[in-house]
């Protein structure tokens, strides 16, 4: 370790403990006679030690090699573990790049010892996400499998559920069982690798999200999940409804409050418990409508640039790039408006998400229960 407390929201070990209950390994006893809290699965959002965690679920998942063990555990993970304001900040985001941005930003209210970012290599970006100081533990593979389903998961919300990555690395260096390659037939997977990561198209992470997404499926009826859901959908059509003022610069909080029909002080709170802010919203707003308006091809990027509101072209450029990665016209160049969407119809395990049509009367509603 490099010195700090490695510890993770208990949450994520609920995952495993899932997985051995329904593979008959005796839980309770292991818990009673471990440094685990014995009621640990009541009290998810305390944290635990990263090493207790790893030899515990090492122990009591003996019967299965660690690397299966580990794989069934990931396809348990759910957006749903996240607090509502990080759910918020992940489904809210407009691009695959901003998606993983958030990712990342979230990870270490997660897990202390996780170290993510992104690595250009040419036309390949690598998502990093290595446990830092963990390289020489002999179970690194029960975090390293949980850091990146949430990965690939996120990129699949963008990409379309049969989205899968070039190359899987793992700092662990056990080698994968057939149902792993079973799992992810087109990856290349890496073990004894300098860092854990997945690889993806730097042009796949420029593509956008959905402006609005519907409740995930499944038995995700709890408190906080419903919290998560109105969070992010309150953002989205917040941000929808900014858009046609855009070009007016009619864009001051105070007047976007009057039409909401909330206060001021009531809309900078429910951004603030959703984790964002009007300003952001005023961004995403505008790079939103932007990027539709350059799926015309007679209209001029200069143009659009002053229809949404920007500055500048350079202005516009710059803050295009944030969200994507590439500029204005390379995005036009790509086609994304023109290409299908990714079908969401049946997601990748934990996150399950759907693209409605909104109609006026949700958008009505929505604002309502803001009041």
């Amino acid at each position: 370790m490099d010195g700090r407390l490695a510890l993770v929201r208990a949450t994520h070990l609920i995952d495993y403990i899932s997985v051995l209950r329904e593979i008959g390994a005796p839980v309770d006893r292991d818990l009673a006679r471990s440094l685990v809290p014995p009621r640990i699965e009541e009290t998810p959002d305390l944290y635990v030690s990263v090493p207790v965690v790893l030899d515990w679920v090492a122990r009591t998942g003996h019967d299965l090699r660690p690397m299966e063990l580990g794989l069934l555990a990931a396809q348990k993970t759910s957006l749903a573990s996240l607090r509502p304001a990080h759910q918020a900040a992940i489904m809210t985001a407009q691009t695959g790049l901003t998606r993983l941005e958030a990712v990342i930003e979230i990870a270490r209210f997660e897990d202390s010892a996780l170290d993510m970012n992104i690595r250009h290599e040419g036309a390949d970006a690598r998502v990093i996400c290595t446990m830092a100081g963990f390289d020489r533990h002999r179970f690194v593979c029960f975090a390293e499998w949980l850091n990146l389903q949430a990965v690939i998961s996120i990129l699949r919300s963008v990409l379309g559920a049969a989205w899968c990555p070039g190359e899987i690395c793992f700092v662990s260096p056990m080698c994968p069982p057939p149902a792993v390659h079973a799992a992810f037939p087109n990856a290349r997977i890496l073990v004894g690798q300098p860092h854990t990561s997945v690889m993806v198209a730097r042009a796949d992470l420029a593509r956008p999200t959905c402006d609005v997404l519907a409740p995930m499926h499944g038995s995700l009826a709890s408190k906080d999940v419903q919290d998560g859901q109105s969070a992010w959908e309150f953002v989205s059509l917040l941000r929808m409804m900014v858009q046609p003022y855009l070009n007016d610069g009619r864009t001051d909080i105070a007047f976007v409050a009057e039409i909401a029909g909330i206060s001021t002080r009531t809309l900078q709170r429910r951004l603030m418990l959703s984790g964002s802010s009007y300003s952001q919203i005023v961004q995403e707003a505008r790079f939103a409508l932007a990027r539709s308006r350059l799926d015309d091809p007679g209209m001029k990027i200069i143009d659009v640039a002053m229809m949404v509101g920007y500055e500048s072209p350079q202005h516009f450029t710059r803050a295009f790039r944030r969200f994507t990665g590439i500029t204005p016209s390379q995005y036009r160049s790509q086609g994304f408006e023109k290409a299908a969407r990714p079908d969401r119809a049946s997601g990748p395990p934990g996150i399950d998400i759907v693209a409605p049509m909104v109609s006026s009367e949700t958008l009505r509603c929505a604002m309502t229960e803001a009041k």
